[in-house]
């Protein structure tokens, strides 16, 4: 069955994205590749990082990324050379944008979906912690990149915390090495 997330944030848009990144999103189970991942440089930034259990720095990471369904959405589960880092994904209802709600540990991202020919982004609009909304100026931002370059599917991912700047971050290119479907039987 192929995965549908993506298609329903963004519905009619979502067939503007190039294809290498609309396959990724609708038949892989499994994928992998590699990665650049950065801590920031700051003593708060590495603490950050350390409390949250983040994958160590480092270049060259085997990454490997499993999709699996949770209750309106997926979980991501992304190891770097083993290292996990897990994130759920659950379309956000009744907004006035595309929406994707992020969990992160007790981090809520209430994040805007922007699909273009180019790719698709994700900004956060809103931040919770638990149940409380972080003030837009004190919250956390993390934003998401996927693009097509050189035929692969390339992702980036930057987090910084206001007074701490840049925390942490990954990109890289991974392919499916798993399906969840034939694409040619959908």
């Amino acid at each position: 069955m192929p995965r549908i997330l993506y298609q329903t944030i963004l519905g009619e848009s979502f067939k503007q994205v190039p294809a290498r990144i609309r396959e990724m999103h609708t038949f892989a189970r499994r994928a992998a590749g590699t990665a650049n991942v950065w801590w920031g440089a700051s003593a708060a930034a590495r603490l950050i990082c350390r409390l949250a259990s983040l994958p160590q720095a480092q270049n060259h990471a085997r990454l490997e990324t499993s999709f699996a369904d949770i209750d309106g959405g997926e979980r991501w589960v992304r190891r770097f050379d083993g290292q996990p880092f897990m994130t759920d994904m659950i379309a956000g209802k009744d907004e006035a944008f595309p929406c994707m709600l992020e969990r992160l540990g007790p981090f809520l991202f209430k994040m805007r979906v922007t699909a273009s020919t180019s790719g698709i982004d994700l900004t956060p609009e809103h931040v919770f912690l638990g149940p409380v909304k972080i003030p837009k100026a004190l919250a956390p931002r993390a934003t998401g990149r996927e693009r097509v370059e050189d035929d692969r599917y390339r992702l980036s991912v930057e987090v910084s915390f206001p007074l701490v700047g840049k925390v942490f971050g990954y990109e890289g290119t991974i392919e499916p090495c798993e399906l969840v479907s034939d694409p040619e039987m959908a």
